[in-house]
């Protein structure tokens, strides 16, 4: 076999949660044989009303018996057809078909994704894409919340329990950007900047309001309302290489995690708790801060940005989990052709735990439309609150 046809992957530790150069390489495998499947019945919908029934189709009119003697008529009409006319000659026999080449394992449909998930640990990545219902088909409503028919994303699609900042805030690159947007960031230029647009149409009052209430202690409304700073936990393409070059590197490398299944790239954000904002003078007003809340958000969608040239690659998968091939990771930003993405096997071996299958956010869509079914969903962590020692005073000229 050709060097050119084999290609390094990265797997996963069997001692622990890292990833490394397997010692062996990857081959190419037909795309047609091994190509992901999404035959699987869709799942039934959760949390949603199910569809209304379709119309019944009308009855059918019976039409009226013919007359004794009409049907005597039509009866010796066919007897004297039948002995005027030769028989039919009967057709040659057709060409037996060649046997089937029967697949060489049994197909890996998409549905089967959330199962491997569990298998590596993933737990929280699984019941993510278990929830998975309802998409965005626009950059502005993967971010703002608006389904494909451009309304808002219905509540369903909003979940406010799924995760929890104790668990999120295990992960220390999530640590590091939590405790960095309350250390530093809460009350920084970029911070009072987005506070001047939030109150600039606000009327001024001499009550202290408590926002979160004011919000009927919804988060989706009060995110919408008063969330004024956020932090990302990002895993754009810089540090996605960044992590390949990581696990490739160093054997021990920690590297992907239940926390990048589930969630990929996410925000940590800052709305105000209780507030004063006061008129000082005319052209002057004051806004007395006196807690803040932080928490997390995610749009969490299959949608690839219409900016970009590629579709998200999601790595090589079969039911025991997944293997990455980087090669397959820098096509996938540049192109979202099917011809350049390939199934492979590790170490030239075909069986069911030896060929991966690639997995894309196109893969997702496809999967979409075929079943009419799947759909992008808003998380929201639980709040913190985070009291101020000294409440932090601001003026805004207007």
């Amino acid at each position: 076999m050709k060097d050119a046809d084999q290609f390094p992957y990265l797997r996963k530790s069997l001692l622990g949660p890292w990833w490394k150069e397997a010692g062996n390489r990857c081959t190419i495998e037909s795309v047609e044989e091994f190509e992901l499947s999404m035959n699987k019945t869709a799942p039934p919908l959760r949390d949603q009303p199910p569809p209304p029934p379709l119309p019944k189709a009308p009855a059918k009119r019976k039409e009226p018996p013919k007359p004794a003697a009409e049907r005597l008529v039509d009866a010796i009409i066919k007897v004297h057809d039948w002995a005027n006319h030769p028989p039919t000659p009967k057709p040659p026999p057709a060409p037996v078909p060649p046997p089937i080449k029967k697949p060489r394992v049994k197909p890996f449909d998409i549905q089967d994704i959330p199962d491997a998930m569990e298998r590596i640990g993933w737990t929280m990545a699984a019941r993510v894409q278990r929830k998975w219902l309802n998409y965005a088909n626009t950059d502005e409503g993967a971010i703002k919340g608006i389904n494909q028919e451009g309304k808002p994303f219905p509540a369903s699609m909003i979940d406010t329990t799924m995760f929890k900042l104790d668990w999120i805030l295990q992960f220390p690159r999530a640590k590091k950007k939590f405790d960095e947007l309350v250390s530093s960031m809460l009350f920084n230029e970029r911070a009072k900047d987005s506070l001047r647009i939030i109150f600039t149409n606000r009327t001024p009052s001499l009550r202290c309001i408590d926002a979160w209430k004011l919000c009927n202690e919804g988060i989706h409304e009060y995110h919408k309302h008063f969330q004024y700073q956020r932090n990302a936990v990002v895993s754009d393409y810089t540090s996605k290489l960044a992590m390949f070059a990581k696990g490739s590197a160093r054997p021990n490398g920690i590297w992907m995690d239940d926390l990048y299944g589930a969630l990929g790239g996410f925000s940590f954000y800052a709305a105000i708790g209780g507030f004063i904002y006061s008129r000082q003078k005319p052209g002057l007003t004051r806004l007395k801060i006196f807690d803040v809340s932080v928490y997390m958000r995610d749009a969490f969608t299959f949608h690839d940005r219409s900016a970009e040239r590629g579709t998200q690659y999601l790595w090589h998968w079969n039911k025991k989990g997944f293997i990455v091939v980087p090669a397959a990771a820098g096509i996938g930003e540049l192109s979202k052709s099917d011809s350049l993405v390939y199934p492979v096997a590790r170490g030239g071996v075909v069986s069911e735990s030896t060929v991966y299958h690639p997995v894309r956010n196109k893969d997702y869509r496809n999967w979409q439309l075929r079943h009419k079914q799947g759909g992008d969903l808003i998380f929201y962590s639980n709040r913190w609150r985070v009291p101020l020692r000294d409440p932090v005073v601001m003026e805004f000229k207007l």
